[in-house]
């Protein structure tokens, strides 16, 4: 199981916004910074605006900053952003299913794994992260 490149782009990004504490960070600073393609933050910035973890401030002094500290954003919350939604297995995926669902072995077992999953990636917050960069870097 791999992850997108747009998410990890997107969770990249959002260290990015974080670790500038509020101020208001250029695209392409954010690209720089961390390695991520510009055409693919003009395809990731946008979904995290509209999730409502990012705003956009348009102009010549513009860019990109958080909505909210970064201790109240995870990495799920990116998840969710970017990959609208999250699903380990097709059966756990609410608007695809499967016609199995009930009578399934299995899904209880996936069902748990991304129950796990879930919360983990709750409990890593963005906040986190910077501290984790900052010790790296």
């Amino acid at each position: 199981m791999h992850l997108s490149r747009e998410l990890d782009y997107g969770v990249r990004a959002m260290v990015i916004l974080a670790s500038h504490d509020g101020e208001v960070v250029p695209k392409r600073r954010i690209a720089e910074e961390f390695g991520i393609p510009i055409n693919f933050l003009a395809i990731i910035l946008p979904k995290l605006v509209h999730f409502g973890l990012v705003e956009s401030l348009p102009g010549p002094k513009g860019g990109y900053k958080l909505t909210r500290v970064p201790k109240e954003i995870s990495i799920y919350d990116v998840v969710c952003a970017v990959e609208k939604g999250f699903a380990i297995n097709r059966c756990l995926d609410i608007v695809r299913g499967c016609k199995y669902m009930e009578k399934c072995p299995v899904r209880p077992h996936w069902k748990k794994i991304q129950d796990d999953v879930e919360y983990y990636l709750k409990d890593i917050t963005f906040d986190s992260l910077v501290a984790g960069r900052e010790r790296v870097g």
